[in-house]
């Protein structure tokens, strides 16, 4: 079974998030999430495309290793803004991070932080999340062709539909992982494995908890394993996520 993931979020967005109607009783509309649905927003907090968690590996190789020395502290704060060529997609990434470089470790490594705010915006919906990780990077200042990425990831996100009256979805992952390889000439998360969780509500609602495996060896053929579930492959690059089992 092959799920697109269009324009990043739309398919997300529109129609695999799914709702019970209401009755002329006025009964509560109910926030229902299934496998497939948390397979692609895996995608979103993973993508390129979305400013997700292989963003910020890139930024890390380009920007931040790249201009470190040997017992600096840092910190860094910007904006990064990106809309589609279409215009019906567009992201605000406002993020503030922090890193030190220690130098009695073999090989040097870094501590690095960041908290962001993210605006990502559709024709149907918008997702505002708060996101943070803190890492640990080794292997920075030798000739490793990786580095070696161990911390967690986090993001909480608020989705609001623009095109009904359908109440706020609240939508949670968090990361965490140990060695991780992140190619230095591109940035990419080239190895290692990561534990994921996540979770789906409606206010006043229990929701649903999806908990898995993503294993990392090629960018564009990442593979995402549902504890008791079905197995993905997710292009890292386009956001695009395929059922395989």
């Amino acid at each position: 079974m092959k799920l697109k993931f269009k324009l990043m979020l739309v398919a997300l967005i529109s129609g695999a998030v799914l709702f019970s109607s209401c009755s002329d009783d006025d009964e509560p509309v109910v926030f229902v999430v299934n496998e497939e649905d948390a397979a692609e927003f895996v995608a979103v907090i993973l993508s390129v495309n979305t400013y997700g968690f292989s963003s910020n590996a890139i930024r890390f190789s380009e920007e931040v290793a790249d201009n470190l020395s040997c017992g600096s502290q840092t910190q860094d704060s910007g904006i990064l803004n990106e809309t589609s060529s279409d215009g019906t997609i567009s992201y605000s990434y406002d993020f503030t991070e922090t890193y030190t470089y220690i130098c009695d470790t073999e090989g040097g490594s870094v501590s690095y932080s960041f908290v962001a705010e993210q605006q990502l915006t559709t024709l149907r919906s918008d997702i505002d999340s708060d996101i943070s990780g803190i890492w640990t990077v080794t292997d920075i200042d030798n000739s490793e062709p990786s580095y070696n990425l161990s911390g967690v990831y986090e993001r909480s996100s608020d989705r609001d539909s623009k095109t009904d009256e359908l109440p706020s979805a609240f939508i949670t992952v968090d990361l965490s992982f140990t060695d991780l390889k992140v190619d230095k000439s591109s940035g990419d998360l080239v190895g290692g494995s990561s534990q994921f969780e996540l979770s789906g509500r409606q206010i006043d609602t229990d929701g649903q908890l999806f908990q898995g495996t993503i294993n990392f060896s090629d960018p564009e053929a990442t593979e995402v394993v549902f504890t008791d579930g079905g197995t993905y492959t997710l292009n890292m690059r386009t956001g695009e996520i395929n059922k395989t089992s």
